[in-house]
């Protein structure tokens, strides 16, 4: 693959809000877990384990744990300022066929330096498994699906009652959820920053640090 498929490959994917409720095919999602099997991790300790869930009633129980959890979530929301409320539609993605939890294995942290595992150990593992989800959702977008984030499945409530149903180790650590399938909504348009006011050459440029007041009209606009 050359820079401008896989630049477009970037600039097309999408979190899918709707679903259509077609199954998709097992090669897919063995694809899918392929390709994040090949993330970089801290110290090649590949934490990662993928429970794969697509029968039915599994499903219903998981997206009835999600949305209790969420009850409490879009009421400390409510609290903020209205033009920075973040907006929640329907849970879209209780019709994807699949969904694919990731969890990582704390122990793996043994694998890294024994200074990095005690100054930075934590935030090794949180990143190791948040490249191994990009990949997971790049591989979709590359078949032709759509995906979501999921990421209220890590919650305490919703993982360790998710961990009980699905007969999951409580000493794994859930990092997100992938639902997955064909998407049934059409991409809306990014907002996305200029470039040029990201990139610092040598030294950070002190004219381009926004203000409070910037920050927080990109993230109305974001609401918008």
């Amino acid at each position: 693959m050359n820079y401008d498929s896989l630049f477009e490959l970037f600039k097309n994917r999408r979190s899918t809000r709707k679903f259509k409720p077609d199954p998709i095919p097992d090669e897919y999602v063995d694809k899918i877990i392929e390709a994040a099997c090949w993330a970089p991790s801290a110290a090649n300790s590949q934490p990662w384990e993928f429970i794969v869930v697509k029968k039915p009633d599994l499903k219903t129980k998981i997206i009835e744990l999600l949305e209790e959890a969420n009850e409490s979530v879009h009421k400390v929301e409510a609290v903020r300022e209205p033009e920075q409320r973040f907006k929640w539609g329907a849970a879209g993605y209780a019709r994807a066929p699949v969904f694919i939890i990731l969890a990582g294995d704390p122990r793996t942290k043994d694998a890294y330096p024994l200074n990095t595992k005690l100054v930075r150990g934590t935030s090794h593992f949180i990143t190791s498994m948040a490249i191994c989800f990009l990949y997971m959702t790049l591989a979709a977008e590359s078949l032709g699906l759509g995906a979501q984030w999921v990421s209220a499945i890590a919650y305490p409530y919703v993982q360790t009652l998710t961990k009980d149903l699905l007969h999951i180790p409580q000493d794994l650590e859930f990092y997100d959820m992938l639902a997955v399938g064909y998407s049934d909504m059409q991409p809306r348009t990014r907002l996305m920053r200029d470039k040029q006011e990201m990139v610092h050459y040598d030294y950070f440029d002190k004219s381009k640090y926004r203000t409070d007041q910037q920050i927080k009209d990109f993230i109305a606009q974001l609401r918008k």
